[in-house]
């Protein structure tokens, strides 16, 4: 009788978890079996042979110099692995008392829905890879409030605090742009303060950043979500004692860069060093098809966008017979231009090849780019920005659409214009240029009219419910700099997760 009471108390209990998965499964904006899958338009985690993995040292070292202080406090304070503590920096950064169900119920769904919608993002990628912690391969204690063993067995890449963090820090963004550089800077220093921790990797929270990025882009293909952002703009609105028709985007222009982000790698820092690596491990990639692939895509056009893109999209995009999503790709052009431009007029970083005395792999743009920042980049603010808002076009695409707008940054690097780490940091600009791109009705208009010529060229629904996802098939192989490896790869490479030796 005990041993049966035993097995009946075990059942009850797994039908509760069940419950509660399904539960949290609902409460976000992207069901598991549409989020996009990071094991494709990511590459893989770097291992300690890749060049990679020389920036997440260096970064690993100055995260543990940021215990002490404030900046430490805060990093520890915001491990708890809830959705309150997403209520408690929105609260702050919308200068509220608090944001609850009781007191602010639209604010309080919004963060919930959104939290879930980044936490679950990261879910196949972390499963898939299983890395290892910092503090784990360092043989080192837990260091902050919340951590805890717990996190010995569960994968390191990517990082599912950035990902919460930064998904609800875009939707916040798109619900208020009054204050979007504010909100996305805390969105940044959450991700950033599990390296502070020793939890995670740089690359992990740069992964994190980026499959939070493309869940909020898939979840604007489901009406709750812009439903979602317009209760609780209202609700903060009569908070705030605005009137009811106001407008937090009016007067308010694309996303300032130098408040958001850090400032670029200068000679004078350690992260110099892993530019460098970067740098010249992508150096060879010229003399192959990949390098060949760069070079042509260095064209900075629309008629460039829609080759790569329509690609990806398995569709032949041009002014005569795609003109709705061909005028979408011509107003994004133009924004991701004006945001990266206005960045390099304030940052100055010299280009690669300036900075080293070497020929780039685009001669003929070499002289009129000389003089031009190498931060932001321009081509990576196009690509990433072009792949989040047409995944919301084409869902059933968007794997392949979110790695080729991921491949269209990493060109930069190939060819010698942009350092890795102004890569990097530009596909951040790019997700707070889509969410304040989403606040102007006439955009979203765009939008919907590019979602109609789509689904009438290929009868694929956009909505978040579309029952069938033409997933591509997953790349197992990768070279250490997260490239794919094909049958004649030789060398070092990663296979399903582990490395191998192909002579």
């Amino acid at each position: 009788m005990k041993q049966l009471k035993q097995w009946m108390l075990a059942a009850i209990l797994i039908l509760c978890g069940m419950g509660v998965c399904q539960a949290q499964e609902e409460e976000s904006y992207v069901s598991a079996d549409l989020v996009p899958d990071g094991r494709y338009f990511l590459p893989a985690p770097p291992d300690s042979l890749s060049p990679t993995f020389t920036d997440d040292l260096i970064q690993w070292e100055w995260g543990k110099t940021q215990r002490v202080g404030k900046r430490g406090e805060q990093a520890s304070h915001e491990e708890l692995w809830k959705s309150e503590i997403m209520r408690e920096v929105m609260a702050e950064v919308l200068q509220l008392d608090v944001i609850s169900d009781e007191a602010t119920p639209a604010l309080s769904k919004l963060v919930e829905k959104s939290y879930n919608t980044g936490n679950h993002s990261t879910d196949s990628v972390k499963s898939h890879f299983k890395r290892t912690r910092p503090f784990v391969m360092m043989n080192e204690p837990t260091w902050g409030e919340f951590d805890d063993d717990f996190l010995r067995t569960n994968g390191s890449y990517p990082s599912g605090h950035a990902a919460f963090g930064w998904a609800t820090a875009l939707a916040f963004a798109e619900m208020w742009p009054a204050l979007q550089d504010t909100i996305l800077r805390r969105g940044f220093e959450f991700g950033e303060n599990r390296i502070i921790s020793g939890a995670h990797w740089q690359s992990d929270v740069m992964a994190g950043y980026l499959c939070a990025a493309a869940a909020i882009a898939r979840a604007h293909c489901n009406p709750d979500f812009a439903a979602d952002i317009a209760a609780a703009r209202a609700e903060y609105a009569q908070l705030k004692g605005l009137p009811a028709d106001y407008d937090p985007a009016e007067g308010v222009d694309v996303p300032h860069g130098e408040k958001i982000l850090n400032n670029p790698v200068d000679t004078a820092s350690y992260r110099y060093i892993s530019d460098l690596t970067q740098y010249w491990h992508a150096f060879p990639l010229r003399t192959t098809d990949r390098g060949k692939q760069a070079a042509q895509e260095a064209e900075y056009s629309v008629a460039m966008a829609q080759k790569v893109f329509g690609e990806a999209m398995n569709l032949k995009l041009t002014d005569e017979e795609t003109p709705k999503i061909t005028a979408l790709i011509s107003v994004v052009l133009e924004k991701s231009s004006e945001t990266a431009d206005r960045l390099k007029s304030i940052l100055f970083r010299k280009r690669p090849f300036v900075q080293l005395g070497q020929p780039s792999f685009v001669s003929g743009d070499e002289e009129k780019e000389r003089g031009k920042s190498s931060f932001p980049s321009g081509h990576t603010n196009l690509g990433w920005t072009e792949a989040l808002i047409l995944t919301e076009v084409a869902p059933d695409c968007q794997n392949e659409i979110l790695r080729r707008g991921y491949q269209y940054g990493y060109n930069r690097l190939i060819v010698g214009y942009h350092w890795f780490t102004d890569i990097e940091a530009t596909r951040l600009l790019s997700s707070g240029l889509v969410a304040r791109l989403h606040a102007d009705p006439s955009f979203r208009q765009l939008i919907e009219d590019a979602k109609a010529e789509y689904a009438e060229l290929t009868g694929q629904a956009t909505s978040v419910a579309s029952p069938d996802i033409n997933m591509p098939r997953l790349q197992s192989a990768y070279r250490l700099d997260g490239t794919p490896a094909t049958d004649t790869t030789h060398g070092i490479v990663i296979e399903e997760g582990k490395k191998q030796l192909r002579r």
